[in-house]
């Protein structure tokens, strides 16, 4: 019997008032905020998003109880959290800690943790004057919130709580054993600790804790390797440290906006996307290291941009991203497709709710539950 193949939703817990937002933004922030002062900045222009359920605190094991439901009703096996920790301060934390794991049918899915190992700063909507983006990382160019160092220590401090807190959990994803574990930006790691001492550190941590070891799901997304962000270069090295796979995490972006985008017209049609995924999907693929094809489902940071933003904006001098047009759920259905057709374990999808990027799947004002009818449709013919 063909063995189901695993699909993956990352998951952003941004959603819920954190102690960090509070101090930096006022009592009860979180960021429905950005999205409910959105404004359409051209024609046609899908802006304020707002779900269905309204602007809910998913830091309430009652809503995450939905969310499972509808993800796993719609043929999604589990969600990846983005997981923020600096030197043992965690961040956006409550999703996970205090709604999922105390959801009564979190057994439904599975999950898995990626470290999302980026200092954090100002969103420039919440910033005076028309600040531009940093680099991938999507805060504002200033002083960071919070700063994100690695050691030795530090990593071992890591693992132990996972294993203590995640890796226990019968939900959690295993591969032969080994809970399933990813970290964003992989050379920030690697600046502070040897790619071997990562592996040593992680495989002893987890070995002490009764598990065979780690299974690494390295991003290699985000990056600026090449036109593509897209780090499939990094690959042979990986692989001959020892790392068990990879994947690239918000593919589809290019570098080189200017060349196809007009400066009096900065959209571009998500068939562009479309095929700038499928090429790094290919290029990865020829590397020799297993990897899990991932698919960015639109493109829409306006909710995070300087409210001081028109129509046109200077995308190259801002670092704010062409919007991705015309991204339906009959495209989506397209890619996932050809993805669920490669020789993989898994797929990701990004993403189940990166509302203020314009990647997500619950259903909203604008498009209803019409992108889980057609993920589940496509589940449903292949699986």
């Amino acid at each position: 019997m063909k063995q189901k193949k695993e699909v993956f939703a990352v998951y952003f817990p941004s959603w819920h008032p954190d102690k960090h937002y509070e101090k930096w933004y006022g009592k009860g922030f979180c960021e429905w905020e950005l999205l409910k002062t959105t404004k359409p900045l051209f024609e046609g222009h899908q802006q304020p998003k707002k779900p269905l359920w309204g602007y809910f605190d998913e830091s309430s094991p009652e809503y995450m109880a939905k969310q499972i439901d509808l993800a796993a009703d719609n043929g999604i096996t589990g969600f990846m959290f983005d997981w923020y920790w600096y030197q043992g301060e965690e961040f956006l934390e409550k999703a996970l800690n205090e709604a999922f794991l105390s959801a009564p049918n979190r057994n439904r899915l599975k999950f898995f943790l990626m470290w999302a190992n980026h200092s954090w700063g100002i969103w420039p909507a919440l910033d005076d004057g028309a600040r531009g983006m940093n680099g991938n990382e999507n805060q504002a160019s200033c002083e960071p919130f919070l700063k994100i160092v690695h050691s030795e220590e530090d990593l071992r401090n890591v693992m132990e709580y996972c294993c203590e807190k995640y890796f226990k959990c019968e939900n959690y994803w295993k591969i032969d054993g080994k809970p399933v574990y990813s970290v964003y930006n992989c050379n920030m790691l690697f600046k502070y600790i040897e790619p071997a001492a990562v592996l040593r550190i992680m495989n002893e941590t987890a070995q002490k804790h009764g598990f065979p070891g780690i299974y690494t799901l390295m991003n290699i997304g985000c990056c600026n390797d090449n036109e593509y962000f897209c780090g499939w270069g990094r690959i042979p090295k990986m692989r001959d440290a020892g790392f068990d796979a990879v994947f690239a995490y918000n593919s589809g972006l290019r570098t080189n906006y200017a060349e196809v985008v007009a400066p009096d017209k900065p959209t571009i049609d998500y068939s562009y996307s479309m095929t700038n995924q499928r090429y790094c999907w290919e290029r990865i693929a020829e590397q020799g290291l297993p990897f899990c094809p991932s698919i960015t489902l639109g493109g829409d940071v306006a909710p995070r941009w300087s409210r001081h933003v028109t129509y046109p904006w200077d995308f190259e001098k801002l670092g704010y991203y062409p919007i991705k047009v015309n991204a339906t759920p009959e495209r989506v259905a397209e890619l996932l497709k050809d993805a669920l057709a490669m020789d993989t374990q898994a797929v990701i999808i990004n993403a189940w709710n990166e509302w203020s990027e314009g990647m997500y799947l619950i259903p909203d004002t604008w498009h209803g539950t019409s992108y889980l009818d057609k993920i589940k449709e496509v589940l449903d013919n292949i699986n």
